[in-house]
């Protein structure tokens, strides 16, 4: 079988044992599937992933992991000659008018799934208290976009799940959809 490629995304400002308890397990198992690896370039779980994968006991080549930069990264010399250093592969990605959100849309449509969680809403209001506010991440963006969506218009409650919730899942965005559907509707919107 041919080596798949991961697309490793997650908070900005994840702790350790955020890492520990949502990718470890599932990057074991990409690494043991000779799965390739692409991720951006900033703080939190990308940086955890990096690292992660290149202190891997079973060693995981630098060749197979590819740190993608928006134009602006990467005209940072330092920062790019950084991961240069480590041997990975480094991958430009547009030009001046290009943002993080283009940078991942490339990421996503040049890998083969995602490794990926986002905070749940009541998890993200325990995480910032008064400094919460309803988005959409670009992690959960990463997700939607590999879906087909690419919409980043916020749903109440959030759009995370946990293994094993997906028939749920499903059954909670078709009845939204139809709510939606019948608002827009009654308001006269399209």
């Amino acid at each position: 079988m041919m080596p798949r490629t991961a697309f490793i995304s997650g908070p900005l400002d994840a702790p350790d044992e955020y890492f520990d308890t949502h990718y470890r397990a599932r990057i074991d198992q990409a690494i043991r599937d000779g799965d390739n690896f692409v991720m951006g370039p900033v703080a939190g779980i990308d940086t955890m992933a990096l690292q992660y994968l290149l202190a891997h006991p079973d060693g995981v080549l630098p060749r197979r992991i590819t740190v993608y930069m928006a134009h602006f990264e990467y005209q940072t010399v330092a920062r790019r000659k950084s991961f240069e250093a480590l041997g990975v592969n480094v991958r430009e990605v547009g030009d001046v008018h290009t943002t993080t959100g283009m940078r991942d849309a490339k990421m996503t449509e040049e890998s083969d799934y995602d490794v990926l969680r986002y905070r749940s809403e009541s998890e993200a209001k325990e995480w910032y208290g008064s400094a919460w506010w309803p988005r959409v991440s670009n992690t959960e963006m990463n997700e939607r976009r590999r879906k087909g969506v690419w919409s980043r218009e916020y749903t109440l409650g959030g759009s995370v799940r946990e293994e094993g919730e997906r028939e749920e899942h499903e059954e909670s965005e078709k009845e939204t959809s139809t709510k939606s559907k019948r608002f827009k509707r009654v308001f006269g919107l399209k």
